[in-house]
């Protein structure tokens, strides 16, 4: 090879070589990698008049004012239910008559009635409805009974909305509490003290339920109408 043809060919190695230099310069590889945090809901009921374990007499008001608080990190809408002990029992004319106090009739009624916070208390006690401050929208009331066919207890069903006209629920955002309590004093009945619930031990039970407010229906859509948000979390209890 005379050395034209050997100096061209060692050009031309040359710029092969560079080109493979750049070549593996311009080569890139990148990754990312994203973390995700679960959020969390919790909610809880809080009574701050109540006075655990006092002693009733007929007729009398008992300060019970159950809200529920939104203690964590999600928007939520909230249900309360209450299970009132019932009976049928001998109750008394509660009219300021001269039937006060004789035998009215005997009758399966909750042994507590719920007091809002209206100046007055009129509900009728021979009626198993209860009276409940504005924020609230019964849903349900379902009585149950023992083997025997006897009254046990009455269960109410409630969601926090933003009046009771409607079923449009209201947000509980977190660190705030429903602002009213579902009902400021319960009243025990007015039975007759020959009846056998002198000396019983009677329990009101209270349990609140929460559900996220977005994303109800689907990823896109949610849901605010009481009666439908219910039969969602139901399905998830």
């Amino acid at each position: 090879m005379n050395k034209r043809k050997f100096r061209m060919a060692a050009e031309a190695l040359a710029v092969f070589t560079v080109i493979a230099g750049l070549t593996a310069f311009f080569t890139s590889v990148d990754s990312v990698t994203n973390s995700f945090r679960a959020a969390t809901l919790a909610i809880r009921v809080v009574e701050p008049n109540w006075i655990p374990n006092p002693t009733v007499v007929p007729e009398q008001h008992i300060a019970k004012d159950p809200y529920i608080d939104n203690v964590d990190e999600t928007p939520a809408y909230v249900f309360m239910e209450v299970i009132v002990p019932a009976e049928e029992i001998i109750l008394e004319h509660n009219a300021p008559d001269e039937d006060k106090g004789k035998p009215d009739s005997i009758i399966s009624v909750p042994l507590f009635r719920f007091v809002n916070n209206t100046p007055a208390y009129t509900q009728d006690q021979k009626s198993t409805e209860q009276m409940v401050n504005s924020n609230w929208y019964l849903l349900d009331t379902a009585a149950h009974q023992d083997s025997a066919g006897n009254l046990t207890d009455i269960t109410y069903l409630y969601a926090y909305v933003l009046d009771n006209t409607s079923q449009e629920m209201k947000v509980l955002h977190p660190g705030e509490r429903t602002d009213t309590p579902l009902f400021n004093e319960v009243i025990f009945c007015n039975a007759r003290e020959d009846d056998e619930l002198s000396g019983s031990k009677q329990s009101i039970k209270i349990k609140v339920y929460g559900i996220q407010t977005e994303f109800l229906k689907s990823s896109e859509q949610s849901e605010s109408e009481a009666e439908k948000v219910w039969q969602i979390l139901s399905k998830q209890r």
